[in-house]
């Protein structure tokens, strides 16, 4: 009987194999709220405080509405690329679907979120391995998506005054229950820098688990594959 792997031997040891985790569409999607994102952040600063300007608007070029255009059909691709990997929640594979989710009411499942919770602050050097998202990724991802789909609306809505009569803003009038439109561009605008802050979080998170480990977490986003490391 091949002895178990202990968690120091399991960084030592050659991987199992290989296992494809995360398919095509959920690594597209995964790039393409990346390009978004950032052409997003970007223009959107650029709303709020335009930093550069033409001093003759009649001969020179709109940079304002430029901005603007090019932040509308970011916002539009982005809402595809996210109502793509939501469907992929229902329609993926093991390691993508809903299922996976960690029911912090299930004692087993608390305990593996109560591990990762201390591995991240330090206080746990090597918790049981997860092919997929751990319980606390999956928290974060859950609740950044909540964040998107508010950016997303208040965008679609803050776009529709243009057209006070027009459906866009009929469907979304129930927007103003929130507080007036003033109140809800500075919401649209300080969401940012939780994103942003996200961003940072999720690198240092990936770049952490990826090198503990050595399971290929960061490289899976690119080819899909994992290398199976666990002790099971």
């Amino acid at each position: 009987m091949t002895p178990k792997l202990t968690a120091e031997m399991r960084h030592l040891c050659p991987a199992k194999g290989f296992i494809y985790v995360w398919q095509m569409p959920v690594r597209f999607s995964h790039w393409l709220n990346v390009i978004c994102i950032t052409i997003l952040i970007s223009t959107g600063l650029y709303i709020h405080f335009p930093f550069f300007t033409y001093d003759n608007s009649l001969t020179e070029p709109y940079v304002m509405g430029q901005m603007r255009f090019i932040h509308y059909v970011a916002g539009m691709v982005f809402t595809f690329s996210v109502l793509l990997r939501v469907a992929y929640v229902i329609v993926g594979n093991q390691y993508a679907n809903w299922r996976t989710f960690y029911n912090p009411f299930n004692k087993k499942d608390r305990e593996l979120i109560i591990q990762y919770l201390k591995y991240y602050t330090f206080l746990e050097k090597h918790p049981k391995h997860i092919i997929t998202h751990n319980p606390m990724a999956q928290y974060a991802y859950l609740a950044i998506f909540l964040v998107f789909f508010f950016q997303i609306l208040s965008g679609f809505y803050l776009w529709s005054l243009n057209d006070p009569n027009g459906t866009l803003h009929g469907m979304l009038s129930w927007f103003s229950l929130i507080g007036n439109v003033q109140y809800i561009r500075m919401m649209h605008y300080f969401v940012v820098f939780l994103i942003a802050t996200f961003l940072v979080v999720h690198l240092y998170a990936a770049a952490l688990v990826d090198f503990r480990t050595r399971a290929g977490d960061i490289s899976s986003i690119f080819s899909g594959w994992k290398t199976d490391v666990s002790d099971d």
